[in-house]
């Protein structure tokens, strides 16, 4: 008999349990426990020196034939989670896919007529057999118990779709001569646009249906080429690099021995420095994965994957593919059948099989800090997965995080810089001081309006950003000063005017306005403040005949919605942009002369010790997007035209930002200098929730002194109530890590708090 110490995965849980088993098990290995009277899976974490056999149950079945974690990915499960002071078992989810997703199903089989069923049925359908689970789980362990049934794990198979890769064959001005389809048009014109694709990325993108004949009607006349993608299909990769970008891919491989910050202005390509390093290790037979920050990113960097790699094997890992594809892209790359890993920060987890390469792409920005559920920062576990697997780790931006310049200037990692765009020049930055400027409206200049009818002129686009979605940030009633708030939040709802509704972007409540003040009866009601919504408004009425397109969480919903708006923003010719900070976020548009930038001032007097660092972040990358073929225009209207990050922006200089930063960073005790622990405690009564923080400073006041940590709070945060739960925030410096003394004292408020370390901002 072998013991072994069993991590229930998914559960709130600090340590394994005690399981025995007849046969020998590899640590890693997948397998079903019968744990206070349910089946769940479990992770074979050590073996055990434990031996009272009258105690320890025994393993119910073993899921896995092998393990797929290695030790190194072992160890990473104890650093993550001792790291972020997080449960065991809810980090050991995280390198597996989702439950629901998974390929493997349990499955009862019948070994006697006594059973009420003759059949195998799937553990699922056999719980809903009985009133409750427990009730189900005890007449199975009878079953198991009387040898009356068996379990066994059903795997599904996967099969490898072949995937054609579809390309023009003819010229457009002689395909227009042939009578086809609309659809046929649409498929056209977006390969006339973005070159060969792959089939799989019109159906992804919805350019065409599956099942449609519209490929073989263009293929039969001759229109477009259809050729299998093999492995034997490989090209060879040519790119052309500038002097600047042959000399960081060059560092990035002679130097593999610590983690590299390539850090190039916008436009500069860093994107094919990638290539250029990934070139060599795919040749090798190693594997790569790349991360992005936001899912619309995925998309543009496939496919310009598939054209610089063809027949290297590329797939994504997101949270908008559909869970059987997530489960067969995550058994792929860890059976080593995926060249390339495109994904999101959950994807860091992935114990990929052969990997060489880990590429953070956008490394600045807050999504790859996950802030829900388990709380963690992928750089970090990257960082984690570069000591421990010995893979090479690129960290690249335009406005890198200052921890990371930090650790460059202190030469823990190596940085490559990158000063000049890639064949075009650096955009002009105007400031419009909207104290002094003649105004067209209460929204616009009559510079910006000027500015945009010159680009339109020109047949170019215009992107107009402004940071908040809907059609006004509030509403309130002019006659008692009553704002319509949020149930749930302690935010005020946002105005959507197209359905007359009330939103909070926060949980998502939505109400309809009524027509009059709940509190005084009043009908004075005004809408305050302006988001995407009313911007496109005034702008349709200004230029009525012009394409317009928006770019918000409320009109875009889906993957799909995403690469529709997106392919449509590409298409030659002018439109008006308007967008939130999905528009920040690495897109590449040619012929984008002028980018718009409304109400920056709201970022900057955030309270917040990140304000400065994300307020440039955020202006240089909206800046960053104009100007990608020849020289672009940027406009920011402002209050405080003197304010230090607008004069660092207009002269493209994120370093004066960085280095100011780090000097108050310091004076005030805050990250890289020392180390910031959040703590927000929650609970749905606010007495409740006073009482356990005020215990909380109690447990630590005393200690303090000798620990040499300092702790502020509670305090009530920007957003008192979130969700239906009154918060309060305590917050501990220390020059220390005292994750294992502060998790010792924490571990019984555990339910009832959240704890962030070192987080990109102090507003969750």
């Amino acid at each position: 008999m072998f013991y072994y110490e069993v991590i229930p995965i998914g559960q709130l849980v600090f340590n394994g349990f005690t399981y025995k088993n007849e046969k020998k098990l590899e640590i890693g290995q997948r397998v079903i426990i019968n744990l206070r009277g349910n089946f769940i899976i479990g992770l074979v974490y050590e073996e055990s020196g434990y031996r009272d056999v009258n105690k320890i149950k025994e393993i119910e079945f073993v899921l896995d034939n092998h393990s797929y974690l290695n030790k190194n990915h072992i160890e990473l499960l104890e650093k993550v989670s001792k790291k972020f002071m997080a449960p065991i078992g809810e980090v050991a989810k995280l390198f597996f896919p989702p439950a629901s997703s998974d390929v493997f199903k349990l499955r009862i089989i019948p070994k006697n007529s006594v059973v009420p069923f003759q059949k195998p049925i799937f553990y699922k359908q056999f719980l809903k057999m009985f009133k409750n689970n427990t009730q189900a789980n005890k007449q199975l362990r009878e079953y198991l118990d009387s040898h009356l049934v068996e379990i066994e794990p059903y795997k599904k198979e996967i099969k490898d779709k072949i995937d054609n890769v579809v390309k023009l064959n003819k010229d457009l001005k002689e395909i227009w001569n042939y009578n086809i389809s609309k659809a046929a048009r649409e498929v056209v014109n977006f390969l006339s646009i973005n070159g060969e694709t792959f089939e799989s990325e019109l159906y992804e993108k919805e350019i065409l249906k599956k099942g449609s004949s519209v490929l073989n009607t263009l293929k039969k006349k001759g229109i477009i080429e259809l050729s299998k993608n093999t492995e034997n299909s490989k090209s060879k990769i040519r790119i052309s690099l500038t002097e600047e970008q042959k000399k960081a891919a060059k560092l990035i491989q002679e130097y593999p021995d610590k983690p590299h910050l390539l850090y190039g202005v916008t436009g500069s390509g860093k994107t094919e420095v990638f290539f250029e390093v990934a070139k060599p290790i795919l040749e090798e037979g190693g594997k790569i994965l790349l991360l992005v920050p936001e899912i619309s990113l995925t998309s543009e960097l496939m496919n310009r994957l598939k054209k610089s790699f063809s027949g290297y094997r590329a797939a994504f890992y997101h949270s908008s593919i559909s869970s059987s594809q997530r489960a067969q892209t995550w058994y792929k790359a860890v059976n080593g059948d995926l060249d390339v890993v495109i994904g999101t920060r959950s994807a860091i987890f992935m114990p990929i099989k052969n990997l060489k390469m880990i590429i953070i792409d956008e490394e600045h920005d807050q999504s790859y800090y996950q802030v829900e559920n388990v709380i963690y920062d992928a750089i970090e576990v990257a960082l984690y997965r570069k000591q421990l697997e010995a893979t090479q780790l690129i960290l690249s931006s335009a406005t890198p995080r200052i921890v990371d310049l930090y650790k460059a200037k202190a030469g823990s990692i190596y940085l490559d810089t990158i000063k000049e765009r890639y064949y075009t020049e650096m955009p002009e930055i105007n400031l419009v001081d909207m104290k002094k400027e003649e105004k067209f409206n209460w929204i616009f200049s009559k510079k910006v309006i000027q500015s945009i009818g010159e680009s339109l002129k020109k047949n170019k686009k215009v992107i107009v950003f402004t940071p908040t979605r809907g059609y006004a940030n509030y509403v309130v009633c002019s006659d008692c000063g009553y704002i319509f708030k949020c149930e749930n939040c302690d935010v005020s709802m946002t105005f959507h005017k197209k359905d007359r509704s009330l939103i909070c972007h926060y949980c998502g409540k939505e109400s309809e306005l009524p027509n009059f003040c709940p509190k005084c009866g009043g009908f004075k009601l005004q809408s305050r403040g302006y988001g995407t919504e009313r911007v496109i408004n005034e702008l349709s009425k200004l230029f009525p005949s012009q394409p317009l397109v928006r770019v918000d969480r409320t009109v875009i919903k889906t993957f799909q919605d995403l690469n529709k708006t997106f392919n449509f923003m590409k298409e030659p010719g002018k439109k008006i942009i308007v967008g939130t900070k999905m528009i920040t976020k690495g897109l590449d548009i040619q012929d984008l002369d002028l980018v718009v930038i409304l109400d920056a001032d709201r970022y900057i007097n955030f309270p917040d010790y990140n304000a400065k660092e994300n307020t440039a972040s955020l202006l240089m990358q909206v800046a960053g997007r104009s100007g990608r073929k020849e020289k672009g225009r940027v406009i920011i209207q402002t209050f405080e035209p003197d304010n230090e990050i607008y004069k660092s922006l207009v002269v493209h200089d994120y370093n004066l930002i960085a280095s100011n930063d780090l000097e108050q960073r310091e004076i005030f005790g805050y990250p890289p200098f020392l180390n910031l622990y959040l703590i927000m405690v929650n609970n749905r009564s606010q007495n409740n929730a006073k009482m356990k923080s005020e215990e909380i400073i109690s447990e630590f006041k005393e200690q303090a002194k000798d620990k040499n940590f300092e702790i502020l709070g509670p305090t009530t945060p920007v957003i008192f109530k979130l969700r239906g739960n009154y918060r309060y925030q305590i917050i501990i410096k220390s020059k220390q890590d005292e994750n294992e003394f502060l998790l010792s004292k924490l571990k019984k408020y555990y339910k009832d708090i959240r704890i962030y370390i070192n987080p990109p901002t102090t507003l969750v």
